[in-house]
């Protein structure tokens, strides 16, 4: 099993006109850390995950985030690798959450297996690398399993499978949120920080933003639809 979650700061933002997702992943001694995530949509999503609840069997939105954090908790609950998280709801369509993970391969899943994340020491150099395409994205859903829900699978990269990047982004995403809506989602982009506790020596796939610090950013329909493999690295030193 995997879970959701780092310390050396990880912190992947998704900045989506439909919805705002900041997560914080800070990666310390031998690879374990901090998980912090905070979301919240913006109106006219909210009113579409409104009917998409309903649609799905819920009474409401608020039926809906009970159950997919009850259901979250429990799966974290069943982890050896967490030890102390909470989730919480912040106002109508607004969450916040966070836990503490052992190892961050056991947290995005390891890449030799089908996962996300690769990271091993040569010397004194630390390298930690990120590959996403569409047969690691089901890794996600042991990440978050609140995007299994019906509600939420139109944000799920592993349901986009069989379209393009643009088919699903005009006919699903046009179709759920609204043709106008189109143009920011098409500008979203989902953005990656991520804070060592040593030196950066080396990034790609991204920019160095402090001695300590780099960030990484890529399309938000990109990410919906991986055909194309997202690869981002940063190395660094104690």
């Amino acid at each position: 099993m995997r879970v959701s979650l780092v310390p050396m700061v990880l912190s992947i933002t998704i900045l989506f006109s439909t919805c705002t997702i900041e997560q914080k992943l800070v990666l310390g001694s031998e690879y374990s850390g901090v998980w912090t995530l905070e979301g919240r949509l913006m109106s006219f999503a909210g009113d579409a995950l409104e009917d998409l609840a309903i649609l799905g069997g819920y009474d409401n939105s608020d039926a809906f985030y009970d159950e997919a954090i009850s259901k979250t908790l429990a799966s974290l609950g069943e982890r050896t690798d967490i030890e102390n998280y909470k989730i919480e709801r912040v106002g109508k369509h607004g969450w916040m959450a966070d836990a503490e993970f052992k190892d961050i391969k056991s947290l995005l899943g390891d890449a030799a297996f089908g996962g996300i994340a690769d990271i091993y020491q040569n010397g004194d150099t630390h390298v930690l690398s990120l590959r996403f395409n569409r047969s690691r994205a089901a890794e996600l859903e042991n990440l978050f399993p609140m995007i299994k829900e019906p509600a939420f699978s139109l944000l799920n990269p592993a349901s986009s499978e069989g379209f393009s990047e643009e088919e699903y982004t005009t006919e699903i995403l046009g179709f759920t949120f609204g043709e106008e809506n189109l143009p920011a989602l098409r500008r979203a982009m989902m953005v990656l920080s991520i804070t060592v506790s040593g030196t950066v020596i080396t990034v790609e796939g991204g920019e160095k933003l402090s001695e300590n610090s780099v960030r990484f950013e890529v399309p938000f329909t990109r990410f919906l639809v991986p055909e194309k493999e997202i690869f981002w690295l940063v190395s660094w030193i104690d």
